[in-house]
């Protein structure tokens, strides 16, 4: 340590520091930053999504993707995880531009809401919804509409 660093404990205290008179005005805890991490630990993972399925990465997608994740067509149809990995490998290769409009917390589940484009025409948009199983967050269903 150099002549003119401190010690953190010592920065920590003193006029300044969290013993001083000035420290009984901080906030405990800085509210809604727990939400706020959790709800961008969520957007990355809607990010990593985007990004798999733009690269038709079957296995990054099957890393997002619960066992049980179950995907809802427009025209009906109910599709499970191994059916859309199977079908992502045979997608045409497209220019996808996925755009995020929504997204929000709800305890240990979390929803995104966004719109598919390829090569620049709207094609469908989409709620998705995912769930935490203890500190680990995965994709458990998605509505697609046209």
């Amino acid at each position: 340590m150099s002549s003119g660093e401190q010690p953190l404990n010592s920065l920590l205290s003193g006029e300044f520091g969290l013993d001083s008179p000035a420290a009984q005005y901080l906030p405990p805890t800085i509210d809604g930053l727990d939400d706020f991490l959790t709800l961008n630990a969520v957007l990355i993972l809607d990010d990593a999504w985007n990004a798999a399925y733009q690269a038709r990465n079957v296995h990054a997608l099957a890393e997002i993707l619960a066992n049980d994740w179950t995907g809802f067509l427009p025209d009906g149809q109910v599709v499970d995880k191994r059916t859309l990995l199977m079908a992502l490998g045979t997608y045409p290769d497209e220019a996808l531009t996925f755009t995020r409009h929504a997204a929000r917390l709800y305890g240990a589940v979390a929803v995104t809401r966004g719109s598919l484009g390829v090569d620049g025409v709207h094609v469908q948009s989409f709620l998705r919804v995912y769930a935490r199983w203890g500190s680990q967050w995965k994709a458990v269903c998605v509505q697609v509409v046209a």
